[in-house]
């Protein structure tokens, strides 16, 4: 089959005399070399006129060549990947099978080869996707890495107001009570106590409201259905949560904890709704939580919003966040999140039981 499609022209054939000079090639190799014809060609010196520099452009002697040695030798030789030089001075890849035959009464060398063009772009190819999945799968591991660092430094946080600030006030408050229950102050120290006792209180409440928007601690003993009917019990609009009791990795609860907040918060302020859903569903690879309300519509994921910020957490996850909020039609927010996103949920710790031991106390 070979030798008739070398014979028809399909196939580039190469004749070499015993002086390393072309002494016919096919209308095949003409067309591959980027010639018109084979008068361009025949008589020439094989090497210097196809094979005399290498792909980078640095010159290849002849004597380097493993095709003039095996020429030389008469010795047969077959190379799967080479590099010859087109008219017009580009390389060409290619694989070649040279074996001895008589040229006028001579030993000469008679060459088949193939344009690889079209695979070594296919390999370039596959080789640059590899490349850039690479690159890809870094960029969406360093994101997780930030957004993960950025959630445990909330957590630090949080416990830092709980063992600090906020187990001082409430030593201050069950102290207060203590002096209440003598009930030997004076009227206006009383009056004082009073007074201290309220403001105590009052920033245990505000403390507590801060530590909630950092990392709330009933996300972490609860669960995201028990986190997101906090959210709406707070909210000044009806909210419907249809939210399955279910748990899930900490990160996949986290994004679509304040994918629901965000939202939330944005119908509160914004959206002029008279009613709100948050609604959970699990596939076999992802958490949606969506989020819907009946308002103006109009909210965006413009840089700088709260909205661009989730895309970014969800993108860090390889999740996604779609908003479809045209004017006068409400807003409707899609979280998809991988479960498989980042690490396996923490157990509970002993701040949580802290936490309920100082509401009880406040």
């Amino acid at each position: 089959m070979q030798e008739a499609l070398v014979i028809s022209g399909e196939i580039p054939l190469w004749l070499v005399d015993g002086d390393d000079r072309i002494a016919f090639v096919n209308d095949a190799a003409v067309r591959t070399l980027g010639y018109d014809s084979d008068d361009e060609l025949l008589g020439r010196p094989s090497h210097d006129t196809v094979h005399w520099k290498h792909p980078d452009g640095s010159p290849y002697p002849s004597e380097d060549c493993p095709i003039t040695h095996a020429t030389r030798r008469g010795e047969p030789i077959r190379m799967e990947r080479d590099w010859w030089v087109r008219k017009d001075g580009s390389m060409v890849p290619i694989s070649i099978h040279c074996v001895q035959i008589e040229i006028d009464g001579r030993m000469g060398t008679a060459m088949t080869f193939h344009d690889l063009t079209a695979s070594v772009q296919a390999e370039d190819e596959r080789r640059r996707l590899e490349v850039e999945r690479a690159r890809l799968a870094e960029v969406r591991a360093s994101r997780t890495r930030i957004v993960e660092a950025a959630d445990e430094q909330r957590r630090r946080v949080v416990r830092d107001l709980h063992d600090g600030a906020q187990a001082g006030l409430v030593r201050v408050v069950v102290a207060l009570q203590l002096a209440q229950g003598h009930g030997e102050i004076p009227g206006e120290a009383s009056a004082l106590v009073d007074e201290a006792l309220a403001d105590a209180r009052s920033a245990i409440d505000e403390l507590r409201e801060l530590a909630h928007g950092l990392h709330p601690a009933v996300l972490t003993r609860s669960g995201l259905a028990a986190a997101v009917q906090s959210l709406t019990a707070r909210a000044p609009v009806p909210v419907v949560v249809e939210v399955v009791d279910e748990r899930y990795p900490d990160a996949v609860e986290l994004a679509a904890y304040f994918v629901a907040a965000e939202a939330l918060t944005n119908v509160a302020k914004y959206a002029r709704a008279s009613t709100a859903r948050v609604t959970t569903t699990r596939t076999a690879s992802h958490l949606v939580l969506t989020v819907a309300d009946d308002g103006i519509g109009g909210a965006r994921t413009a840089a700088g919003t709260g909205l661009a910020g989730l895309v970014d957490r969800l993108a860090a996850l390889d999740g996604t966040l779609v908003v479809t909020s045209p004017p006068g039609e409400g807003t409707h927010i899609r979280a998809e999140i991988p479960l498989a996103a980042g690490t396996p949920r923490p157990p509970a710790t002993d701040l949580d039981a802290q936490h309920h031991e100082v509401e009880g106390l406040a």
